[in-house]
């Protein structure tokens, strides 16, 4: 692959790829066995998987890959990628989301299109549905692997492609798989992983690479006002703890409980309510279920305080006294609950977290104008407020960003205004951007030169993927805020330690893992010729760097829209012609594919069909719904002899003629034209001395 700056390869465009002897290698020793590639962020993974993607499709012509993302986002941006770097035509490529009708998926995954890009939720939905068969791929990529646990979708994608191909070959790539070992190997077994890839930033080939990223902690101490507030949630809080405790269901004394700690608790008591079948008992551990919500409740107003502010607290307290849950309505009648709530609602004092932001943000413009920053929080109303606040700083265009889901009030986003806020931070439309975790994970905003974290969290993956929001293409900075003495300070060297020893666990995962048992070898070889790449440049003429659209994605739909309402129509009329006997599946098919017409098209508009009650299958074979209801019922021939305005003269069973009107006719009104015959059931009556005909249902075009 290697010969001078770029890479070299029959389906890579010279002098799209940066030659990377890393990036090259790991590709290289990914094709034929399934790998896990652990990389930091802004290396290039995704270079990695359009390499062996590129070298599957030119060994074997027939063979087929698809890339998978967690968000549309993350697709359409691999979409971008590999369209800029890979010689592939419009056709080769297909883009695949929820948005996307499950009668057009069925085309798309039938079609010719060797590459497609799909949200993995729509591929385990159309593997379920019998949509999809994944026998054809050769190569299946998952990005951002460490979601292959538990019911995530990528679980049973594998397994499904595993079962189903003859020779399947898996990337899965992820910066941050895991701090614990049976999470990782988890992952790994999920993926039937046979290798790891891992590099860090001290590894040689890849240091040269890697943007200085330079990591600062600003500590701020909370107010008296707030301390107050802390101690007074923490009292209420011990209460319940220690009783929770002197039930045994705490595993720590109660000065030492975790959030952890109570969720267990809540989970062994919620066990043991649906085990316990004594009423009496039943109702002591109802009673102690609501202790341990009240605590968690506590814990998380606790949280509030000391890592967001005065301003998030009220939200949440507000909405849970909306809300009016039993727990909650036990914990308001509480006095020092009443207390504490009108100490909270008279704080008008920031959190000072929010203060040295505005500060750090307004140093940050002052030192380069065209700045782009990112703004983690973890909590929606916490971002609301840091916006409002923020536009207030001069030179501040700040705009929050959310997922879709709507809390309440709060209204989320759709993936398309998602896609449009990125754009606009790309451009410069804004300068700041305050999200919540849907942005941590993959999404590349190159700009981006500043990531804040406006609280530590103690999740190593999240940490390592906050901080591989910048320093993908320059240095970049991150600053963590933390309040001294709180949860903020445990969070923070949390997730330090959970990064390090995610590190030792990922070095040294090749040596825990078991090979593959695969029933054949690699398949014979089949590449691509000379002519045929030579065939694709010429049709594309190079690299399209432009950016994958929501409108160019749309337009792609509409396109396949119509190609399946055209097809819709003319089964249609066939199987009219065809009557009660119908058509088989085979024979629709024949007739379709001589009209230029693919199965998969076919397929997906005979489904539009059936769910528009339009046909119906009777006997093994498919009839118009018309044809079907006319089983039982004398047929007629009719013949149109003449068409007048707003009326036809018909001759019936060639003996007599009648007046037909457009609202005595339940048919095609295409059939409505001179010479056209078909067969219907029927009422004749007379009307002014004029014989009249109502066609009821037409069963066959003849």
């Amino acid at each position: 692959m290697l010969q001078g700056g770029s890479v070299q390869h029959p389906l890579i465009w010279s002098g799209t790829v940066e030659s990377r002897l890393y990036q090259e290698n790991i590709a290289r020793s990914a094709y034929g066995r399934n790998t896990l590639v652990i990389l930091p962020t802004a290396l290039g993974k995704t270079v990695i998987s359009a390499l062996l993607a590129a070298e599957v499709l030119y060994r074997h012509r027939r063979s087929r890959v698809l890339i998978m993302a967690p968000t549309r986002p993350l697709v359409m941006q691999h979409r971008k990628s590999f369209m800029a770097i890979m010689k592939l035509r419009e056709s080769d490529i297909a883009f695949l989301t929820g948005k996307v009708p499950p009668e057009h998926r069925a085309a798309i995954w039938g079609s010719d299109a060797r590459v497609i890009f799909s949200t993995p939720e729509v591929v385990r939905n159309d593997l379920l549905e019998g949509r999809l068969n994944l026998k054809g791929f050769g190569l299946v990529v998952f990005d951002e692997a460490h979601r292959a646990v538990k019911e995530y979708a990528y679980t049973e994608i594998a397994r499904a492609y595993v079962s189903q191909a003859d020779f399947p070959m898996i990337l899965g790539m992820t910066a941050s798989p895991g701090s614990t070992l049976e999470r990782v190997m988890d992952v790994c077994r999920n993926l039937y992983i046979e290798k790891v890839e891992f590099r860090d930033e001290d590894d040689p080939d890849v240091k040269p690479y890697i943007n200085k990223i330079d990591i600062e902690w600003e500590k701020v101490q909370l107010p008296e006002s707030y301390r107050q507030v802390r101690s007074s949630i923490w009292s209420m809080l011990q209460k319940r703890a220690r009783r929770l405790y002197e039930m045994k269901l705490l595993k720590v004394p109660p000065d030492m409980v975790t959030r952890r700690d109570l969720i267990e608790a809540g989970e062994e008591l919620r066990y043991t309510l649906e085990a316990e079948s004594v009423e009496e008992e039943r109702s002591r551990i109802f009673d102690a279920i609501m202790t341990q919500s009240i605590a968690l409740s506590l814990f998380h107003m606790l949280e509030l305080i000391e890592t967001q502010g005065a301003h998030t607290l009220r939200e949440f307290m507000n909405r849970a006294d909306e809300e009016k849950s039993r727990s909650h309505a036990m914990l308001a009648a509480d006095p020092e609950y009443q207390h504490l709530r009108s100490i909270v609602d008279l704080i008008s004092q920031e959190h000072p977290k929010l203060d040295r932001l505005k500060k750090l943000v307004s140093d940050q413009l002052a030192v380069n104008p065209s700045s782009r920053m990112l703004v983690f929080t973890q909590y929606r109303d916490t971002a609301s407020h840091i916006v409002e606040e923020l536009k207030g700083v001069p030179g501040v265009k700040a705009e929050r960003f959310v997922g879709q889901a709507s809390k309440g009030r709060d209204r989320g986003m759709s993936q398309d205004q998602q896609a449009s806020m990125i754009r606009a931070l790309e451009s410069g439309e804004i300068n700041i951007m305050v999200s919540t975790s849907i942005a941590e994970e993959g999404l590349d905003i190159p700009a981006v030169d500043h990531v804040f974290f406006y609280e530590p969290i103690p999740s190593e993956i999240r940490y390592i993927q906050r901080r591989g929001r910048t320093g993908r293409k320059a240095p970049g900075k991150v600053t963590i805020l933390a309040a001294e003495q709180t949860l903020d300070t445990a969070y923070l060297y949390s997730s330090v330690k959970r990064a390090k020893r995610m590190k030792w666990i990922a070095s040294t995962l090749n040596l825990k893992l078991q090979p593959v048992i695969r029933a054949t070898g690699m398949p014979s070889e089949d590449p691509m010729s000379a002519e045929e790449i030579a065939e694709i440049e010429n049709e594309t003429g190079g690299p399209r760097s432009e950016p994958v659209t929501e409108e160019g994605v749309e337009d792609f739909r509409k396109q396949l829209d119509k190609s399946i309402e055209r097809a819709s129509k003319e089964i249609y009329m066939r199987l009219m012609e065809a009557g009660r006997n119908g058509l088989k599946l085979e024979d629709l098919e024949q007739i379709m594919e001589e009209e230029g017409v693919s199965q998969q098209v076919t397929g997906s508009a005979l489904e539009k069909l059936l769910k528009a009650k339009k046909a119906v299958e009777l006997n093994g074979s498919f009839v118009t719904a018309s044809a079907a209801r006319t089983v039982n019922s004398k047929l007629h021939e009719i013949e149109v002899e003449r068409i007048y305005p707003g009326s036809a003269v018909v001759r019936i069973d060639g003996k007599w003629r009648a007046r037909l009107e457009p609202a005595e006719f339940n048919g095609p009104r295409n059939m409505i034209k001179r010479g056209s015959r078909f067969l219907a059931s029927i009422d004749l009556y007379r009307l002014d001395g004029v014989l009249r005909i109502r066609v009821k249902e037409v069963a066959q075009k003849l």
